[in-house]
């Protein structure tokens, strides 16, 4: 504690000789050869004062720096495995809920496909029906038919089927999100879009950012001839 004590009052002996000598600076005017041999020797001082103050504070400056480093290295002891750790529940976390929403929207897909092939089937019994009673009222065959035809071809309504999430929702769990960047599939188109002013000449390889920058965009959307916005999740 004495060494503490003793060196908080080195530094502020230092800072008040630093302090002075800086304003003797500010008021310091140089117009004849006594002044300038006067500007001269608070020179000298002022490089004297530059050295007291590297002498006085880089010690300082150096246990810090050490005692910075010692405890940073201690912190990513610890702290770098703790982030690897749920980086990787994470990866794992992510995975599961993606193949999930991959069967959900298969589920959607395959109950969406019933409906409409169970829609197609009411109209045309509707249709049969239909054509069998324009008979029984005196139509024609072929006005029959004609009726027929236009219920069958009446476009088929299918209410949107929603199968709910499956992966359940945690307070406070991970977010997960799409990252998209650009993949080059074909190097040839992509030339050959630039040379036709369809892609931007930005847009070659060795831009990756750019193309990047407009999968990022576009997502889905983005067309360009030879390259393919893909999508990770992090």
């Amino acid at each position: 504690m004495a060494e503490v004590a003793l060196k908080i009052v080195e530094t502020n002996e230092v800072e008040t000789k630093a302090v002075d000598i800086v304003e003797q600076a500010k008021a310091v005017m140089v117009k004849d050869n006594e002044t300038y041999t006067a500007a001269g020797y608070l020179w000298k001082q002022i490089g004297d004062m530059i050295k007291e103050v590297k002498d006085t504070f880089d010690p300082i400056c150096d246990a810090a720096h050490k005692a910075h480093k010692a405890a940073t290295e201690k912190r990513a002891k610890y702290l770098d495995p703790l982030t690897n750790a749920q980086k990787s529940v994470k990866k794992l976390m992510s995975d599961y809920d993606a193949e999930q929403e991959r069967i959900r929207r298969e589920e959607e897909a395959r109950l969406a496909e019933i409906a409409r092939k169970e829609e197609e089937e009411r109209l045309l019994q509707e249709a049969i029906l239909a054509e069998e009673e324009a008979k029984r009222n005196g139509a024609t065959q072929e006005e029959a038919a004609q009726e027929a035809s236009a219920i069958i071809n009446e476009q088929v309504y299918v209410a949107p089927v929603v199968v709910p999430k499956a992966t359940p929702k945690l307070h406070g769990g991970p977010v997960y999100r799409e990252v998209w960047s650009a993949q080059i599939t074909d190097i040839k188109a992509l030339c050959l879009a630039v040379a036709q002013g369809k892609a931007s000449p930005e847009c070659v390889v060795g831009n990756m950012p750019v193309l990047n920058r407009m999968a990022a965009a576009l997502k889905k959307t983005m067309n360009i001839p030879g390259v393919q916005a893909i999508s990770r999740r992090v």
